[in-house]
């Protein structure tokens, strides 16, 4: 397969020219634009989280790009990292990308070497895990995600510490290639693929002490499907306790992104904007109540809620200054995704043509004028 070519050229971004662009750059670090539709012949077994599991990972996922494009110009968001995740396919990552090169940053993982474990077809290898996610990122694929701490597979019964050792083929893989990678984190509704011993942001703390050179993306800073203190505080620790751990901030709440953005060991330079959009949000309203959307025992959702407004008001309702929110916007993102954003800001402009000139403007009124 030909590797995607893309209209934009990555390059590193300059620090000194970061405050420059604001916040006019908003680049969603994490979105999913494949969706299962198990249709209503199963509707019976699927319609819990604990049936929609088996669903997804027996069905071919169908494209949701278009929606996505559709919400980003709505509000206003110039990218958006796609990720994978339960059965999502790269090929078809790499099919959007290719046709909408200027708006989606690919990231990949290990999809096939899961799903062939999860039809009983291949017992999971970690090699094989890595050979999948380095034939995509010398394809064109920027980073690795959306992953778990532990590999999200029936081997999670071994011992955690030798299930950890399992990352570390596919993290020497992102380091060979400069990726980073995208660790979903937070209690989540599917019992199998994710138990909640894999989903702890403190398993990152090995990784990130193992390979120091690999950007670390915290998913959901640790928050998913309500208030649990535990992950979201140890997913502060891990990310003020390594440099190179950021946190990405899609399911928080106003409270939640103000304090590690004032956490001294933490700050603006580590927080990413992120919505997850195409899956869920971390709650909607049922008649007057509030109440948390992914549970265990809960039925998934009717409709798709919109994912951006939300995740945006959160980081727009915090008083802060205009070059910290464009960090957390789009800026930090740009860097570790390696977007060349000079270049993509000059796009933008010149979509609405040349600047005007004086020998263009018509003359100014005098009093001879009447």
């Amino acid at each position: 397969m030909n590797s995607i070519n893309r209209s934009i050229e990555y390059s590193i971004i300059d620090d000194s020219q970061r405050g420059k662009f604001m916040s006019r750059l908003i680049i969603d670090a994490h979105v999913h634009t494949q969706r299962f539709t198990p249709g209503h012949q199963k509707r019976g077994e699927a319609f819990t989280y604990r049936g929609l599991e088996d669903v997804i990972m027996s069905q071919q996922p169908w494209d949701n790009s278009r929606m996505l494009l559709a919400d980003m110009d709505r509000t206003g968001v110039d990218m958006a990292v796609v990720l994978t995740a339960f059965n999502m396919r790269n090929e078809m990552i790499a099919a959007q990308v290719a046709r909408f090169p200027e708006r989606l940053i690919p990231f990949c993982c290990y999809v096939e070497t899961s799903r062939r474990e999860w039809a009983g077809e291949a017992p999971f290898s970690a090699e094989d895990a890595a050979e999948e996610v380095d034939y995509w990122l010398s394809r064109g694929f920027v980073g690795i995600g959306e992953t778990t701490g532990l590999l999200p597979s029936k081997s999670m019964d071994m011992p955690i510490e030798e299930n950890l050792r399992l990352m570390w083929p596919i993290m020497e893989v992102a380091q060979k290639h400069g990726a980073p990678v995208l660790f979903h984190t937070g209690c989540i509704a599917y019992p199998d693929t994710c138990r909640l011993r894999g989903v702890d942001p403190l398993l990152v703390d090995d990784l990130a002490l193992a390979f120091p050179e690999v950007s670390i993306i915290v998913g959901h800073a640790g928050v998913q499907t309500g208030w649990y203190r535990n992950f979201p505080e140890n997913a502060a620790m891990v990310a003020g306790r390594h440099p190179n751990v950021y946190l990405e901030m899609s399911q928080c709440q106003q409270e939640q992104i103000e304090r590690v953005l004032h956490d001294p060991n933490i700050g603006p330079d580590k927080l990413l904007f992120g919505s997850d959009w195409g899956t869920s949000i971390s709650y909607q309203y049922y008649g007057k109540d509030r109440t948390y959307a992914a549970t265990p025992a809960g039925e998934p959702p009717t409709y798709l809620p919109l994912h951006m407004d939300w995740n945006l008001r959160q980081v727009m309702a915090i008083e802060m200054s205009e070059d910290d929110r464009a960090k957390i916007l789009g800026l930090n993102m740009a860097k570790l995704c390696k977007v060349d954003v000079k270049g993509l800001m000059r796009e933008k402009e010149e979509r609405y043509g040349d600047q005007i000139q004086w020998d263009q403007v018509p003359a100014a009124w005098s009093p001879q004028d009447g």
